[in-house]
């Protein structure tokens, strides 16, 4: 069972020949990609979305232009979360993050890119933990914002990918590329963003979403599928990513539903040599309240039930540790891994304090992870 997910976990990456297409978006002609509503869109527990672009401001139409790369909400000036270009009626070059929380209020940060800074291919992300909302551009953080402390809100509304509101339609649809777009449940930090944003992710598990754009709409990791209007045209193009040759990572055995649900694992990025950011990120976990984080040399096929809820964790060996969620509901464990570790294997699960549960716990599924 062990070396089977050792497997699984593999991050070898290889070159994937068939990934080299995206989709191409002109701002003269109406178009966009949709992913029908769900909660998984709208994580309350924080959100990272990051995607590769090219833009060329200097073939945008004249007048009032805010062509966007992603926008979920997209009735007249009731976006819960959008990345976009805000060109106004003079052809600025800024790109803006913002993100709007359960009370109305909203966090905004901009970039001032250069003239033709996007013209090659550019991975931009926008993050938000509910104290802070920050925007990324190949990695690199270059603009922040105090955050509402709210999680982000909910207005029942599909998230649009190439373009934003139908409001004197087309002036919100993107003019350039988008390729490779990613959703988070949490905040990822520059580190995390940087080890991954080169390679192409599929079968991420913790209510991550995967839009690859290789020729179809798929979400290859959260099952959250996207359909197409107008022009969406697939272009082959020049990013060259590497992927994973097999699963990004593998959880083992079930959540113990709470107050939020199912508790679900993530890594925040690929267990690799050398990365000081590296965690296990559990997410709608109660805000605030305590977790106990248990790591072991493995997993066990069968649950042992403990305070009402199902471990599944191998007992030899094992260690817990306690820390509390986040003021958005998002706990972690964090596991640095220094250079020299290729090939150590640990088994990890979160329990959290939470009045749903039997007992008052409820507990993630586990995983195995593998340097």
């Amino acid at each position: 069972m062990i070396r089977t997910c050792s497997l699984a976990f593999s991050l070898l990456t290889a070159t994937l020949a068939a990934q080299n297409t995206g989709v191409a978006f002109d701002a003269t002609v109406d178009g966009y990609i949709e992913v029908p509503y769900s909660a998984q869109v709208i994580p309350q527990s924080g959100i990272t979305l990051e995607a590769w672009i090219t833009y060329d401001e200097s073939t945008l139409p004249t007048g009032w232009r805010f062509p966007t790369i992603a926008r979920q909400g997209i009735s007249a000036s009731s976006e819960n979360y959008m990345l976009r270009v805000d060109a106004d009626n003079s052809n600025q070059r800024e790109l803006r993050w913002k993100v709007t929380g359960q009370n109305g209020s909203s966090v905004i940060v901009n970039y001032l890119f250069a003239p033709g800074e996007f013209l090659v291919w550019t991975h931009v992300a926008g993050t938000y933990d509910g104290n802070t909302a920050a925007l990324y551009v190949n990695g690199v953080q270059v603009a922040s914002g105090a955050g509402t402390g709210q999680p982000i809100r909910d207005g029942v509304d599909v998230l649009r990918i190439g373009k934003g509101s139908d409001v004197a339609t087309p002036i919100e649809v993107w003019n350039g590329e988008i390729d490779e777009v990613r959703l988070w449940p949490f905040a990822r930090s520059a580190e995390d963003i940087q080890k991954s944003m080169y390679m192409e992710l599929t079968s991420v598990p913790g209510y991550v979403s995967t839009w690859n754009l290789n020729n179809d709409f798929l979400d290859s990791s959260g099952g959250q599928h996207a359909t197409s209007s107008g022009q969406a045209v697939f272009t082959t193009n020049t990013l060259a990513l590497t992927a994973p040759t097999l699963a990004f990572g593998l959880p083992q055995g079930a959540s113990t539903p709470g107050c939020l649900g199912d508790i679900l694992l993530c890594p925040s990025g690929p267990s690799v040599d050398n990365y000081n950011d590296f965690r296990v990120v559990a997410t709608r976990v109660p805000p605030g309240t305590l977790t106990l984080w248990g790591a072991s040399g493995g997993t066990s096929p069968a649950a042992l039930p403990l305070l009402g809820v199902d471990i599944w964790l191998n007992p030899i060996g094992l260690v817990v540790v306690g820390n509390t969620s986040d003021v958005l509901g998002s706990a972690s464990a964090n596991l640095p891994i220094p250079a020299g570790l290729a090939g150590f294997t640990f088994g990890i699960q979160c329990i959290a304090v939470d009045p749903c549960g039997t007992q008052g716990f409820t507990a993630s599924d586990a995983m195995i992870v593998v340097i």
